[in-house]
């Protein structure tokens, strides 16, 4: 009876001998010379149905409808920031950063979404980091937002989580259901970047502090008290 993990193979003497001494002369091993020699065999001359018994063998089915059926996911340690300032309403009254977002919570505790938009940058977000954050949320990753005022606080003061961001160079109407938009903004209203978020509420666990900006290597609470910043892509040093 054959033992596992054993193959038996027949070769003229000759051939075995040359074999022996070629393995020897380049310090492999048989295993491992017949390894590659079965693996090149069996490429050769049916490469689909090998990469098919090999996906079996890993179990690569169950393991990749394990990973997509996961329910549970945690937040990446790249988080999008932004200070609010002052906006206006369609009538064109001034709002702080406490109303804007007050506003947004009431549209999201009415239709449980709403797509927050911004001009925080002139020629929209850098489509890469779009693209890096959409295919982190495709595949089951939680990715925040963070919002700070000022209003005397200074501090990161509310958070979301982003479901989907469209970026533009140029201004466009809102991307997706424009009936979740705040009514204050309306269903008009356009923008360069707009973020699809879900779960927007008060922050009592971030703080400004805590952060540091990718693009410069500075913390976020001295880089937005100096005025330096109010856009940016931050994370947790202590995480890396």
């Amino acid at each position: 009876m054959a033992r596992p993990g054993y193959v038996s193979l027949y070769a003229d003497e000759r051939t075995q001998k040359i074999f022996d001494e070629f393995i020897a002369t380049k310090g492999i091993t048989k295993s491992t010379a017949l390894t590659d020699m079965m693996t090149i065999y069996m490429l050769a001359k049916d490469s689909e149905l090998y990469n098919e018994l090999l996906q079996k063998s890993l179990n690569v089915g169950s393991v990749k409808e394990i990973i997509m059926q996961k329910e549970d996911s945690q937040p990446i340690n790249d988080y999008v920031f932004m200070k609010l300032g002052i906006s206006h309403d369609v009538d064109g009254k001034p709002l702080t950063g406490t109303q804007t977002m007050e506003a947004y919570m009431r549209s999201i505790e009415e239709h449980g979404e709403t797509w927050f938009s911004t001009m925080s940058l002139s020629t929209g977000m850098n489509k890469k980091k779009v693209n890096f954050y959409n295919d982190a949320i495709r595949s089951g990753e939680t990715v925040k937002m963070y919002f700070a005022i000022g209003e005397g606080y200074n501090d990161i003061k509310y958070s979301a989580t982003i479901k989907e961001i469209v970026s533009n160079r140029d201004e466009t109407t809102c991307p997706g259901d424009a009936a979740i938009i705040p009514p204050e903004f309306g269903e008009e209203e356009t923008a360069k970047i707009w973020f699809h978020i879900v779960d927007l509420k008060e922050e009592d666990t971030m703080r400004a502090s805590m952060l540091w900006f990718r693009q410069t290597g500075t913390n976020v609470k001295e880089a937005i008290s100096n005025g330096q910043c109010h856009f940016g892509y931050a994370f947790i040093p202590d995480e890396e």
